[in-house]
């Protein structure tokens, strides 16, 4: 299908590897002169993989300008200038200490466990460095180890909230469950979003994966911070033949909690990590997530319902125009992740946004008009906007389930002030559902870090893409500031 280039499992070296199409499925396929033949699951179904390149918003608009495969990467992250993608979210882990151990962990290397916990000074000056991007990233995560771990966080918090970043937490939940009063600590310090681990409805797989049955300190997590209006994201670990059944159930559970729960994010298990020498890693990794959201939905979601988060350019392209400060594009490679927005009626029924419109009208005119964004003024601008909307929208679908004016208004104002709370009466009724898939050493393209849009942030002010950082650099840097703190 395409030439690429990798590295070793064995030596990090980088090789040349090409993408192929064997047994319905994207194969991966490497050679190393040192260590030989490597082969690994690149990704899902080929008529997937074909729709997702199809809705690539990203290579229609002229960015990938930055070389392929360049030189240095992933080995020079902090003086490369080929990326070509902003930070959309940056990355901070501030602990290694964790109150579980989990089997699945992609942060923590058995042969490396190193104290690594920057201080909250360094945490301050890591912050105030990613302020300055620009584009500014919109988001900050916050993750470890279990962040809650640290005394310190709500402070924490409240200083990339006073930086004006919208705040995550990464968090397994036990320590919101068993301290309510930490959540409500965490909410006036600004935290906007608990990225909660939600891996299974059933403590066989918890006590197998995770080490505990932890069911019910999810719920309890969840229940907290509905109390205290902290959005939720649920994050699955997703593995197959462990909890690869349960991808309806749980989306299900989302929508039947779109009070508070504003998003769903599969990740197929990545090798990195404790996770790393597993020898049945691609009896895990042989995942088909497009393909059991539909079956598992009995079609209220379709594999079609589902799009590259790149899609998202066009759009971005559009709203800049009316931001004070810009975002970056959500241009990671349609390999990364897929997405769409869920409405869910007052009956239960879950829409993707897409059906309310015609998608391919729709989408051919923003993109259209993101092309001379730059030249447009806003009324301009918001005129396409209103015509595309008025051609494409599905009116009989929309005035049954939404109501004319209230999605009419909704998409008005987000293009004006992107926000949750620019959604107005929807907000409530909508969940983000998606699927990021991660790569370890065995799957890597270096295609798709250079595109890459989550970033971490490290304590010698590097910006370093999540996959790079994790299969190459995590270890060393990890390393040195450890023996550098105690030195100090």
């Amino acid at each position: 299908m395409s030439k690429t280039k990798s590295v070793c499992p064995e030596c990090q070296k980088k090789i040349d590897a090409q993408l192929t199409k064997v047994n319905g499925k994207i194969k991966i396929t490497k050679q190393c002169p040192e260590h030989g033949v490597f082969e690994a699951t690149h990704w899902q179904s080929p008529s997937i993989f074909n729709h997702m390149q199809t809705y690539d918003q990203f290579q229609y608009l002229g960015d990938l300008n930055a070389p392929k495969n360049p030189e240095g990467c992933p080995y020079v992250c902090e003086s490369c200038n080929n990326h070509a993608s902003g930070t959309v979210i940056g990355v901070i882990d501030v602990t290694k200490k964790c109150n579980l151990k989990c089997a699945v962990c992609f942060s923590t290397f058995p042969q490396q466990e190193v104290d690594y916990e920057p201080t909250k000074q360094a945490l301050v000056e890591m912050l105030e460095f990613v302020s300055k991007a620009n584009p500014k990233p919109p988001a900050i995560l916050f993750s470890g180890g279990e962040p809650l771990e640290r005394e310190d966080m709500p402070e924490i918090i409240g200083v990339a909230h006073k930086l004006r970043f919208m705040t995550i937490l990464a968090t397994n939940g036990v320590r919101l469950a068993e301290n309510p009063e930490l959540a409500e600590r965490l909410k006036k310090n600004g935290l906007n979003i608990v990225y909660l681990q939600f891996d299974s409805f059933h403590d066989d797989f918890y006590k197998k994966v995770r080490g505990q049955a932890l069911f019910d300190y999810k719920l309890k997590a969840i229940d907290v911070c509905r109390k205290y209006d902290i959005e939720v994201i649920l994050v699955n670990t997703l593995m197959r033949s462990l909890n690869d059944k349960e991808v309806g159930d749980i989306i299900r559970f989302a929508a039947k909690n779109t009070d508070i729960i504003r998003g769903l994010i599969f990740q197929p298990i990545a090798f990195t990590g404790r996770a790393t020498e597993n020898p049945f890693r691609e009896n895990f990794r042989e995942w088909s997530f497009a393909e059991d959201v539909e079956n598992q939905t009995q079609g209220e979601i379709k594999t079609t319902d589902l799009f590259p988060m790149s899609v998202m350019t066009s759009p971005i392209k559009i709203m800049r125009k009316f931001m004070k400060k810009p975002w970056p594009l959500f241009s990671c490679s349609p390999q990364c992740g897929i997405v769409n927005w869920i409405y869910v009626s007052k009956k239960g029924k879950m829409f993707p946004i897409n059906r309310f419109v015609n998608f391919d009208r729709f989408f051919r005119s923003i993109r259209k008009t993101a092309e001379t964004a730059e030249s447009k003024g806003k009324i301009s601008l918001l005129s396409s906007l209103f015509i595309a909307s008025m051609l494409s929208m599905d009116w009989f679908l929309v005035t049954k389930e939404v109501g004319m004016l209230t999605l009419t208004n909704a998409i008005m104002r987000m293009h004006l002030s992107p926000s949750y709370q620019s959604l107005g009466k929807i907000r409530r009724r909508i969940f983000l559902l998606g699927c990021m898939a991660f790569m370890d050493s065995y799957n890597f393209d270096v295609n798709r870090v250079r595109r890459c849009v989550v970033h971490y942030v490290t304590p010698d002010l590097k910006i370093i893409p999540f996959c790079a950082y994790n299969n190459i650099h995590r270890v060393a840097i990890e390393k040195e500031y450890a023996q550098r703190q105690k030195k100090a």
